[in-house]
């Protein structure tokens, strides 16, 4: 029975199949000998074949169609909408005197947030402005130094150069007017030696007319000269004595203006030894005018002192009046606010985020893909999303970039898998879709949404 039953089973398979009543009345003419049971299964059975047989037929057409879809398309339900975050977070200590915003307000850019007490810092620009004043007063005060100094300078070198020149010229002068004292005292004492001269000529002439005027008179007492021949000897000694006389009175003379020469030679001397020492010290008068002009350098170092203090004092109060614009709170980019923790009176600390600016105007869609489904995946390739939110409504996108790696690589704790035991996990890799949503759209995403993406690789 039960060879009959395979036999039956065989032929039943190689049979069209029409309908499950007909199967069964067809089983059951061929088989009249096997029981009720046996035959009810086998229909139930070869009625459940045809049902998978119908099924196939009707859904292989829609089977090809997604299977073609899928070989175009990658998807992924792993996918969030991404925004700026933007803290805020106080750059000065200070205490909250007003808070202007309220939890997820809308503030535009500049909108101030929240005002902190500014009194210490109007103190310190009140004082840097105080050191800026002092500083450009004393910048002030060495320039004019400067001037004077290099005035100053200017004309006492001016002078002390025409001293020096006038000095020189009085040098000049002395020492030819010595010269000429010189020559006169080498002219009379040249005189002096004639006159000596001619007082010996005229003392030997006054022996010769004694020694005649002797014999003479000896002669005339003997009779043997005339009275004229006596007077003659008598007259030429007399004359001979007043000559002799007056050579001697010519080189009294001379001697005295031999001394008066040498007196004015000296006087002279003295007169350029005078003018030598006055050019000296008109030349060190100028050597310590042009000395001088290091203080003029000095004076030029001391105002460059001056400047850069009061750069320093301009940057000081530059400074200061930063800190007390940091004490206004304001918002850095138009959005919504969230995550407020400020209230009024309290004390805030420099780089704790106090509330935080979400723009929403500036959003994208970030996918992680397996890293399977990135073989065809490139930047510029649309994509469709589909937001929980709006479930009736398909938003469009085009791939920005894609990360440089895994998710994984960029946690905190990146895995070490040759530490120990590995295990074999397919990796997803970050995807940015940016969405081309117009700026008048009615709807709104948040970043967080969940989002299923689907990216069109291939045409």
């Amino acid at each position: 029975m039960a060879h009959e039953s395979q036999r039956a089973e065989g032929s039943s398979r190689a049979t069209p199949v029409a309908s499950p009543p007909e199967e069964a009345a067809a089983i059951s003419a061929a088989m009249p000998d096997v029981p009720e049971a046996q035959r009810r299964t086998l229909s139930l059975r070869y009625g459940l074949y045809g049902l998978l047989v119908l099924l196939l037929g009707m859904g292989t057409p829609y089977g090809w169609h997604l299977w073609q879809y899928y070989q175009t398309h990658e998807s992924t339900d792993d996918a969030y909408v991404v925004g700026h975050v933007v803290p805020i977070s106080p750059q000065v200590n200070g205490t909250v005197l007003v808070v202007h915003i309220a939890d997820h307000q809308t503030v535009e850019a500049d909108q101030v947030l929240a005002q902190l007490d500014a009194r210490d810092f109007e103190a310190r620009v009140k004082q840097g402005e105080a050191a800026v004043a002092v500083a450009t007063a004393n910048l002030r005060r060495a320039e004019l130094e400067v001037s004077l100094t290099q005035e100053s300078t200017s004309t006492e070198t001016e002078r002390t150069r025409a001293t020096l020149r006038g000095a020189q010229i009085a040098t000049q002068e002395a020492q030819q007017s010595s010269a000429e004292a010189e020559a006169r005292v080498r002219t009379t004492e040249a005189a002096v030696a004639a006159a000596a001269a001619e007082v010996d000529m005229w003392h030997a002439r006054l022996d010769i007319a004694q020694a005649d005027f002797t014999r003479m008179q000896a002669l005339r007492t003997d009779g043997v000269v005339s009275q004229q021949q006596f007077d003659t000897a008598d007259s030429a000694r007399k004359s001979a004595q007043a000559q002799w006389r007056a050579s001697q009175q010519r080189l009294t003379q001379a001697q005295a203006e031999v001394e008066r020469a040498r007196v004015d030679l000296h006087t002279r001397q003295h007169g350029v030894e005078r003018s030598r020492a006055r050019t000296a010290e008109a030349q060190a008068v100028l050597a310590g005018a042009q000395a001088n002009r290091q203080t003029v350098e000095i004076k030029h170092a001391q105002v460059q002192t001056a400047r850069a203090l009061l750069q320093q004092a301009q940057a000081d109060v530059d400074a200061a009046r930063l800190q007390l614009s940091y004490t206004t709170l304001r918002a850095p980019v138009a959005g919504v606010i969230a995550r407020k923790h400020l209230e009024v009176g309290q004390v805030v600390q420099v780089g704790r985020p106090v509330l935080a600016v979400v723009p929403l105007h500036h959003v994208w869609v970030e996918a992680n893909f397996k890293e399977t489904q990135l073989r065809h995946m490139r930047a510029g390739q649309k994509a469709t999303l589909h937001v929980d939110a709006y479930p009736d409504q398909v938003f469009t996108g085009t791939i920005e970039s894609l990360s440089p790696g895994t998710g994984s690589v960029f946690s905190l704790l990146p895995p070490e898998n040759a530490t120990g035991n590995f295990v074999k996990v397919v990796q997803r890799i970050p995807v940015k879709i940016r969405l081309d949503m117009p700026a008048s759209t009615p709807f709104v995403l948040r970043p967080g949404m969940s989002v299923i993406a689907t990216v069109r690789t291939r045409d």
